[in-house]
């Protein structure tokens, strides 16, 4: 009897042991916090779909980015919003069509669409991510507007280092009409460097003071945009003097191959902060471009065409998704394009979406993380008398002089017009641009050419 009488006890005590272990991990399960992760984007400008050596470049050493690719997951059918640069970055801040912001085209250094911009009513990646605890920065390219109440800073950003206009020259910082251009938030700073570098100095300063706290940083360079100029090149553009678009230099794939190493080791100093501030393992880092390369300059290959046409090689880009521990090493074909990152951020963030905020983009983080498929979807562009949908492996594309077809999976290159072998895919195709474009320019406030 005592015998059993102590077997009872013990009975009970290895029950309320296990009670309290089941207690225990609820409460730490129910007080479990989840770690919101810092975000970088690193855009390229105008960087052809093989300009870097990862795509196929046998002409440029780009070894860390490269070493993205290898550790991360490489987008081979990344596509941007645009084949030009405003409209692709104003659909990157609003996850939705350029049009709907009425930033279809560029917004030029001179003339009518000076006045215009992204604006301060249209809700940003920036601001979405300030209510959710993030500290946000831009370094380097706006080209949302010129005017103050378009600078970066009325868009949900803390910081701003850098130009507003398209382009401006890498040392002496003057745009293309002949106006200084580099700022600090809404203020002109005088700062000596090549803007490559520069780009990458404020970025590097913008990690180590906000390593404490989850950070949103947004990374646009100007190369290998115009004009031709590496570290090595001189000013040419002033205020007083007259000068070309594309600079003075003789050799310029020569400068053109300095810009890539210019920009390629920026890259490898981001990504050498985050190892040292040990943030690496909490960080995703995206690097994409906001269309394709300059014709004769930029390399495409092996895609057809090039900036400013509908074209892959005016709009299929180099697109990578790094993040050590959390995304395995690989490569997709699905499509994907520049509105997704929004969507994607926020649901990494885990931050609050407005009810009344329509979203054209995806998130994009089953695809990274699990590889698993995206829903079926159309994508849809619109420039200058083009129009081009892409839907599966097929895309129409739709000019003032033809309609073709292509079979982007068999015909990367869109050689084979296929138009006349499948009237009915035409058809429908044809449809489902024109009803994308009725309800993407419904209520659209203001637009440029």
């Amino acid at each position: 009897m005592k015998r059993s009488a102590g077997i009872s006890i013990c009975f009970l005590w290895i029950l309320l042991a296990i009670q309290l272990l089941i207690g225990a991990g609820c409460t730490q399960q129910n007080n479990f916090k989840y770690t919101q992760p810092n975000i970088i984007l690193i855009m390229a400008d105008d960087l052809g779909y093989g300009d870097v050596s990862s795509y196929g470049n046998p002409g440029y050493e780009t070894p860390n980015i490269d070493q993205l690719a290898e550790e991360g997951l490489k987008f081979t059918s990344f596509y941007a919003n645009s084949a030009v640069c405003t409209p692709t970055r104003a659909a990157l801040l609003t996850g939705r069509y350029q049009q709907r912001s009425g930033l279809e085209g560029v917004i030029y250094v001179r003339g009518e669409t000076r006045q215009t911009g992204l604006a301060q009513n249209e809700i940003t990646i920036a601001e979405l991510l300030k209510k959710a605890g993030y500290q946000t920065g831009v370094m380097g390219k706006w080209h949302l507007g010129y005017r103050e109440e378009f600078n970066p800073i009325h868009q949900g950003f803390d910081q701003f280092y850098g130009f507003v206009s398209g382009n401006i020259d890498y040392h002496s910082h003057y745009d293309n009409s002949g106006i200084f251009d580099w700022w600090h938030n809404a203020d002109t700073l005088r700062e000596e460097g090549y803007s490559t570098d520069l780009i990458t100095e404020h970025s590097i300063d913008f990690i180590e003071v906000n390593q404490d706290q989850p950070f949103f940083l947004y990374v646009p360079h100007e190369a290998p945009h115009v004009p031709f100029q590496g570290r090595s090149d001189p000013a040419y553009r002033y205020s007083d003097n007259e000068f070309t678009y594309y600079g003075p230099v003789e050799d310029r794939h020569r400068a053109y191959a300095d810009m890539m190493t210019a920009l390629d080791e920026g890259v490898g100093r981001i990504i050498d902060k985050l190892q040292e501030t040990g943030l690496q393992e909490n960080t995703l880092v995206m690097f994409v471009s906001d269309n394709g390369g300059l014709a004769e300059y930029g390399n495409n290959e092996p895609l057809r065409g090039s900036k400013t046409t509908l074209w892959e090689g005016g709009i299929r880009v180099p697109g990578i998704a790094w993040w050590p521990g959390k995304i395995v090493p690989g490569v997709t074909d699905q499509p994907v394009i520049t509105m997704d990152l929004l969507p994607t951020f926020l649901g990494l963030a885990r931050a609050e979406k407005p009810d009344t905020l329509h979203l054209d983009g995806l998130n994009l983080s089953r695809l990274i993380f699990n590889r698993d498929d995206l829903p079926e979807r159309n994508l849809f562009w619109r420039y200058r008398g083009q129009k081009a949908v892409r839907s599966g492996a097929w895309k129409l594309m739709i000019s003032d002089s033809d309609t073709l077809l292509f079979n982007l999976v068999e015909d990367i290159s869109e050689e084979r017009d296929l138009s006349d072998q499948y009237p009915e895919r035409v058809f429908t195709l044809t449809s489902a641009i024109e009803n994308w474009e009725e309800d993407v320019m419904s209520g659209v406030r203001l637009k440029t050419d």
